[in-house]
């Protein structure tokens, strides 16, 4: 049977965990580093279109227990505005969490600052919030983390969220109807191989 068979792992759980991505370059390392969990990776890519988010709150909707959101996505005042835009539009949240990047995990690894984009007209109030020039806009790249920290600060946000004795119970059923699939596929092939 097909490895990619796979019954849905976060059954059981008491919260249905979501993490959500600003952008698209982070959804390979998200997906491999979560899969083991079943934890969906929602790409938003900025402002995303509204039938994108009608489809995740009806897929939220149909969870039937509260729904957690973890948001990974750069420093900036666009990344700050597409996380409450996301979080208003979709309306399905239990509780929301910014795992990454934040402006404490910007000074406590010394991340680099790039030139942000002059004009956005979200800057001047960000600027004030923080303390930066209004003058010259600038931002943070989440990217910018060493891949291992940014597994390690992933895994471990997710982490009070998985229940491991149920994940592994899940993960048992799930081998045992792969084994089950298997042999009647094994089965099913002899018979149509008899003459």
């Amino acid at each position: 049977m097909p490895s990619w068979f796979r019954l849905d792992r976060t059954t059981g759980q008491k919260r249905a965990l979501y993490v959500a991505a600003e952008k698209d370059t982070l959804r390979q390392q998200l997906t491999g580093w979560l899969e083991f969990a079943g934890i969906p990776v929602l790409v938003v890519r900025g402002f995303s279109s509204q039938s994108y988010a009608d489809v995740v709150r009806d897929r939220v909707a149909h969870e039937q227990r509260a729904a957690h959101l973890a948001v990974v996505g750069d420093f900036d005042c666009s990344g700050e505005d597409i996380e409450r835009d996301w979080v208003e539009r979709t309306g399905c949240w239990s509780s929301v969490t910014r795992v990454l990047l934040t402006y404490e995990q910007v000074r406590a690894y010394g991340l680099p600052a790039t030139e942000g984009k002059r004009g956005d007209p979200r800057w001047p109030a960000f600027a004030r919030r923080y303390g930066f020039d209004i003058e010259r806009p600038v931002q943070w790249e989440v990217e910018a983390l060493e891949p291992d920290e940014l597994q390690r600060l992933v895994v471990a946000a997710v982490a009070p969220y998985i229940d491991r004795d149920v994940l592994a119970q899940q993960i048992a059923r799930e081998e045992q109807q792969r084994r089950a699939l298997e042999e009647f596929a094994g089965r099913w092939g002899r018979r149509n191989e008899e003459p």
